[in-house]
């Protein structure tokens, strides 16, 4: 049985509770950002100190990601996805709960990147374990596309809900949904395929030889760290940033956030189907970056009124999302002697890396210079990254994949 555009029934299974978990990790990651400001005021602590919480929450799942892209393909992941979603959605329901100083949150959001070092590794093993090749680019897209519906749901949720439950409130709802849907997945757990991923067929110092003496992995590692960096100013600093810089209340500028956020989604799916057809990964991806760089750039210089910085943000998010798909194909065709989740483990920690950079370079921005330098950073890594893809052969079709 065919379903939706060509994908046999059981693969959209997979997919759907994949994404479903997928969808989770992308809510927690936004969802306090609309409570920074709560935060801040609540615990008495500056938006640098604010940043090193953002930090460490990077740091715990960067330093964790690649040791769970090993124990993903040795006891499969399945097990690891499950255990990682639950540590999550604890963390934060303790968050809300328990926080009552500046350390205690660290340690909480330093267990929630525990945590949340599992979802790429496991779920990109899982889903190249269980999808076509010729389907591959436009199921890299759809899981991509559930992540930002995440990234949306996540400022939205935070932002209803605080109201009436206070910023604790909202993190703890957020926290005993998580711990739901990984009593699903239990449930459900048969209609997963592992397939030969948990084989071990290498050491794991042979794998790590094999990462770090590859230039093309080394250069998608840093890529995903300067594209971390670009994106991060805008979904965690954005609305710190507009406020002054357009005289606006949270709740305003907090659509511009959410255009972005909703433009990265328009963009996905036709990625994924231009994935599938494309050698030249390199040409997709310079084009989006560029294209973002020079829109926030120009959010930065206040030349516009407020309601032209939305569809220029929405653009923005769109080509950034419309490449994604693209870069996975990319790393995808990469895995030869390493398994497919140990190497997204290895380049996907490029992106914690980032956030663990940006957390503080952002923080130290915002607090010390204007808000425009928020955009003008952001455009700067954007172009960074763009550099590094120039130089790096992983960004075109072997010729000896199979269609």
């Amino acid at each position: 049985m065919e379903a939706l555009v060509g994908f046999p029934k059981r693969e959209v299974q997979t997919i759907s509770l994949i994404g479903f978990a997928h969808l989770l990790s992308h809510v927690y990651m936004l969802a306090l950002a609309p409570l920074a400001p709560s935060l801040i005021k609540d615990l008495n602590i500056t938006a640098v100190d604010w940043g090193v919480v953002l930090a460490v929450f990077a740091i715990f799942t960067g330093i964790f990601q690649t040791p769970m892209g090993f124990l993903v393909e040795r006891i499969g992941g399945r097990k690891v996805l499950i255990f990682g979603l639950i540590l999550n959605a604890a963390a934060f329901l303790l968050i809300g709960a328990f926080v009552s100083s500046y350390w205690t949150i660290l340690i909480l959001i330093g267990l929630a990147g525990v945590g949340n070092s599992v979802f790429h590794p496991a779920d990109y093993s899982l889903l190249s374990a269980s999808i076509g090749n010729r389907r591959m680019g436009r199921a890299f897209s759809i899981h991509t596309f559930v992540g930002h519906i995440g990234f949306i749901l996540g400022p939205i949720l935070t932002t209803f809900l605080e109201p009436f439950f206070g910023w604790r409130g909202a993190v703890m709802v957020l926290g005993a949904a998580g711990l739901s849907v990984a009593v699903l997945l239990i449930v459900c757990r048969v209609i997963i395929t592992e397939g030969k991923t948990i084989q071990k067929k290498s050491s794991v110092m042979e794998s790590l030889r094999d990462l770090l003496g590859s230039k093309p992995v080394l250069l998608f590692f840093v890529f995903y760290m300067l594209s971390s960096l670009a994106n991060f100013g805008i979904t965690q600093f954005s609305i710190l940033a507009l406020q002054p810089l357009y005289g606006l209340e949270k709740i305003s500028v907090i659509g511009a956030l959410t255009a972005y956020q909703v433009g990265a989604l328009l963009l996905v799916l036709p990625g994924g189907i231009l994935a599938d057809k494309i050698s030249r990964y390199d040409i997709v991806i310079l084009c989006g970056f560029g294209i973002a760089a020079t829109g926030i750039f120009l959010v930065g210089t206040t030349m516009f009124e407020f309601w032209m910085i939305i569809p220029i943000l929405c653009l923005a998010g769109a080509v950034r999302g419309g490449v994604n798909a693209t870069r996975d194909v990319a790393v995808r065709h990469m895995a030869a002697t390493v398994p497919v989740g140990t190497i997204f483990g290895f380049v996907t920690t490029g992106f914690l890396v980032g956030q663990a950079i940006g957390g503080v370079i952002y923080g130290y921005l915002f607090d010390n210079y204007l808000p425009n330098v928020i955009f003008y950073a952001s455009s700067i890594f954007f172009v960074l990254a763009m550099f590094s893809i120039l130089f790096n052969s992983g960004t075109r079709k072997p010729v000896s994949v199979k269609e």
